[in-house]
């Protein structure tokens, strides 16, 4: 493989993990996946094997960065090597 094919290959794929209160998936290292992929197919796949039952309502975050788990890796900036927080929303509290 020459170096331009090597790195268009390299720039095609992100490294990354997700992190909840329940566990992180994977449990160790990152996951590699197309930067073309939804986040969402990665969440699901953590959801499914750390057995979370509800996840409706919950914000991927990088950075402290929310991001739109319906999108890209590559739609939502995300290159590299990335964990996303993934968890509830901080709702506001209330007397």
């Amino acid at each position: 493989m020459n170096t331009q094919t090597e790195g268009k290959t390299k720039d095609q794929f992100i490294d990354a993990s997700v992190s909840t209160t329940s566990g992180r998936f994977p449990d160790e290292g990152f996951k590699r996946v197309p930067n073309n992929q939804p986040v969402k197919v990665l969440l699901a796949k953590a959801a499914d094997t750390l057995g979370l039952a509800d996840t409706d309502g919950w914000v991927a975050r990088v950075d402290d960065r929310e991001i739109n788990a319906t999108d890209s890796y590559q739609a939502n900036g995300l290159t590299g090597k990335v964990t996303i927080d993934w968890g509830p929303s901080e709702g506001g509290g209330g007397a």
